[in-house]
């Protein structure tokens, strides 16, 4: 956290008090290279926490393959019983993929 705010990957806004509040107020735990010192009752220790695991969330996230949105969307048309937009958004889906995999030609040459 300490590394994203000195090289500006992260700013706190004046909107979070409690976080400009909690982060320097945070001390290394001796018995734990590279952890922060667990305060027991010390609410700034949630709020300190909180940022920790959003930043994390955010960092290994990765946006989904557009096939499984797509199967999603489908599935949910499905499930409410909306048969006739599954089957057009399964349509849409097949075109897109046909689409996709047609090879574009340019001249003599073939590219893929």
């Amino acid at each position: 956290m300490y590394q994203m705010l000195q090289t500006g990957q992260w700013q706190i806004a004046d909107t979070c008090p409690k976080l400009v509040e909690a982060i320097p107020s945070r001390m290394h735990d001796e018995k734990k290279p590279g952890d922060v010192l667990k305060v027991p009752g010390d609410p700034l220790d949630d709020v300190a926490d909180d940022a920790r695991y959003r930043i994390y969330t955010f960092i290994t996230s990765s946006e989904k393959p557009r096939e499984l949105v797509i199967a999603e969307d489908i599935r949910r048309l499905a499930q409410r019983g909306d048969l006739t937009s599954a089957s057009i958004r399964y349509q849409q889906m097949i075109a897109e993929t046909q689409v996709a995999a047609r090879p574009i030609r340019l001249g003599r040459y073939r590219r893929y």
